[in-house]
């Protein structure tokens, strides 16, 4: 079979087949979703390849391990969520609608992916990513609390974060039975709270 190549020598990559690769790509992680929603027990690269209906050397050609499997679908389900998208916020009414773009984005993804989201195997990536979402945080406290002390400024952001995670949404959502327009209002009302405890303190 002959290959094709440019001007410079490099063999010429078809679109359909990278379109096609990256289908297969995105088939393979939508179905490790659906193995993890079952238990980790149940979760292997055979089981994988059944259930997205390619072989397993072809899971292996995307994903060289089952720990590259598992850190990809973090991402996935992130991208799958639009939270990938979102802008950082810079007033609280930013930061109101972030959260609620976010609990609409992981309400959008059904039960089986949001129990992914939730499953120790993708903890890992979760961490990977709490470095930047953490300096993000601590950009958006430092814009509304400007005269809050470091302490009150490290501890605003720490609770920023425990407020726009995927548990706290499962618990105003799922536990509380709240919608999430009510949850991204609790949100509000909890930072404007905090901004005017850190500024009563700093008036003392």
């Amino acid at each position: 079979m002959t290959r094709i190549a440019n001007s410079k020598g490099r063999a010429y990559g078809s679109p359909l087949r990278a379109q096609q690769a990256e289908e297969t790509r995105v088939r393979i992680l939508d179905a490790t979703v659906r193995v993890m929603a079952r238990g980790l027990a149940t979760l292997s690269i055979p089981a994988v390849a059944r259930e997205a209906g390619v072989s397993v050397p072809t899971v292996y050609r995307h994903f060289g391990t089952k720990l590259d499997l598992l850190e990809a679908v973090y991402p996935h389900l992130a991208s799958r969520a639009g939270l990938t998208g979102l802008l950082a916020p810079g007033t609280v009414d930013e930061f109101r609608e972030m959260v609620r773009s976010m609990f609409d984005g992981l309400d959008s993804l059904g039960e089986e992916a949001r129990a992914a989201f939730a499953s120790p195997a993708v903890e890992e990536s979760r961490r990977l990513s709490m470095p930047r979402r953490i300096a993000m945080s601590r950009r958006f406290v430092h814009a509304v609390a400007p005269g809050a002390t470091q302490a009150d400024r490290d501890r605003m952001a720490r609770l920023l974060m425990v407020l726009s995670t995927t548990a706290a949404m499962r618990m105003w959502c799922d536990y509380l039975g709240s919608s999430v327009g009510e949850a991204a209002d609790d949100v509000d009302w909890l930072i404007r709270a905090m901004i005017a405890a850190v500024t009563r303190r700093k008036g003392k």
